[in-house]
Order: C-alpha cells, then sequence, then structure tokens
C-alpha cells in the first residue's frame, strides 16, 4: 500500500511541478522525465535517510545539490534569479513531500485516514 500510495504521489507531483514550470517561465516546456526521475529519486533519498536517522544523509543531499546548481550558468541576469527562486522553492517542496513521507511511514498505525483505507 505505501508503495502504491508513493507512485501515487510523485505522478501527482509530476503533473504539479509541470504546471508550476510551465507557469513560472510562462512558455510550454511539457514533461522532462529526467527531471522527474531525478525529482524522484531526491525525494525518496531524503525519505529512506530521515527513516533510518540518518541526519547527516541531508547534509550529503545539500552538498551534491549546490554542487549541481554551481554548474548551472546563464548570462542573464533576470533568468538566473528566477531560476533561483524556482530551484530554491522546488527543493523546499520536495524535502516538505519527502518529511511527509517519513511521517506517514513511521506513523501508518495512527494515521486515521490510512485506518479507514487499510483496515
Amino acid at each position: 500500500m505505501l508503495t502504491a500510495g508513493f507512485a501515487i504521489s510523485e505522478v501527482i507531483l509530476a503533473f504539479a511541478f509541470a504546471a508550476i514550470a510551465q507557469i513560472y517561465y510562462k512558455e510550454i516546456k511539457g514533461f522532462e522525465f529526467k527531471s522527474i526521475l531525478k525529482g524522484t529519486f531526491e525525494r525518496l533519498f531524503i525519505a529512506i535517510a530521515l527513516i533510518h536517522d540518518l541526519l547527516h544523509a541531508l547534509t550529503l543531499f545539500s552538498a551534491l545539490k549546490l554542487a549541481n546548481r554551481l554548474k548551472h550558468s546563464e548570462p542573464d541576469s533576470a533568468h538566473n534569479n528566477k531560476f533561483n527562486d524556482y530551484y530554491l522553492m522546488g527543493n523546499l517542496a520536495s524535502v516538505i513531500v519527502a518529511i511527509f513521507y517519513t511521517h506517514a511511514f513511521k506513523e501508518f498505525d495512527a494515521i486515521p485516514l490510512f485506518n479507514t483505507i487499510c483496515p
């Protein structure tokens, strides 16, 4: 049941992030499956680290994200600021979702909605 919930929420997140990107950048980009897959693995990594109380893994994750971001260069300053804002908000949203996954995993039996769905 958790796997199905994870898959369904990742599909919803893919649509949400794609829609937000199109609104934010004001151009139709469609789905970038590489980005969707990368985001899924990022949230899975964070959730697994938090489930096992490996908080130092968040430092590793942050360092990897920062190193990846430093490679990105934009000649246009306005576009760069827009990208930075979108990048930050996307990362924060992913971490919040991963924290929710961790909470749902650790407290599955205590969440009334899950007890109703899976008696």
